[in-house]
Parts: structure tokens; sequence; C-alpha cells
């Protein structure tokens, strides 16, 4: 019985997120859409900074929501990671830092890039056959190794 209640919650979770995910793609492309104003908005001040800033915020926030659609269809730490870096870079873009929080981010985004390559490794590949260099003959390397 309990097994059953739990398949059951299970699909009306998957059910619920891929209606979140069709609605984060129509707010998506409607976005897409407003992006023309602050387009023209920004070519008719392309010499000033802060309206550089802020089309770069508002594309930002697009590629974010593409990326959390991405989440939300293919779920993975590899999304994830994703989503987390487009959030520090708009965050380092957009806003105005100090170098301590320059230095933050860096460190950052420099874990981030650990923590992908580490579980990309370890996640995809966790019984990777290898060539034994003397005998020649396939081994099964373990992600433990």
């Amino acid at each position: 019985m309990g097994e059953k209640i739990y398949n059951l919650m299970d699909k009306i979770s998957e059910v619920l997120e891929r209606f979140m995910a069709v609605i984060v793609i129509i707010v998506v492309a409607v976005a897409i859409f407003a992006l023309w104003e602050p387009f023209l908005e920004f070519l008719n001040h392309r010499m000033d900074t802060e309206a550089f800033l802020e089309f770069m915020s508002k594309l930002l926030s697009i590629v974010i929501g593409i990326e959390f659609f991405k989440m939300l269809c293919k779920p993975g730490t590899e999304t994830v990671l994703e989503v987390l870096m487009f959030c520090i870079v708009r965050h380092t873009i957009v806003q105005e830092t100090s170098a301590m929080e320059n230095l933050l981010t860096i460190i950052g985004v420099a874990i981030i890039l650990i923590v992908r390559k580490f579980l990309h490794s370890e996640w995809k590949h966790p019984h990777k056959k290898e060539k034994n260099m003397q005998t020649g003959k396939s081994i099964e390397k373990n992600g433990n190794n």
C-alpha cells in the first residue's frame, strides 16, 4: 500500500514539474519578445554604461530562465551547476561589486567548475573500463579507486 502511494506521489510530482516547465518556457518566450524595447533603448543610449548593464541584466535573467527550464526538463547535477554559474555571472556583471566580492565570485566559480569536473567524471563513468598497460587486458575501474 505504501509503495502505491509513493508511486502516485512520484507521478504527481513529475506532472507538476512538467506543468511548471511549460509555464517557465511561456514566461521565457514572453520575456524574449519583451526584450525588443530594452534593446532599442540600449541602441539609443549605447554609449551609456548604465544602459548596457540594464540590457545585460534583462538578457541574463532570460538565460537563467532558459537554464531553469532545462533543469526542470532534465534534472541533474550538470543543469543545476549551470544555473548556479549563470546566477553568479549575472550578479557579477550587473551589480557593482567590491574586490572581496569579486574574489569570492571567482572562488565560487572555481568551486563549481571543480565540482562539475569531479561529478561529471565520477557519475558518468562509475565503472569505467581501462586497459592494464602491462597485460593489455581490460580492467574495471571503480569510481572509488
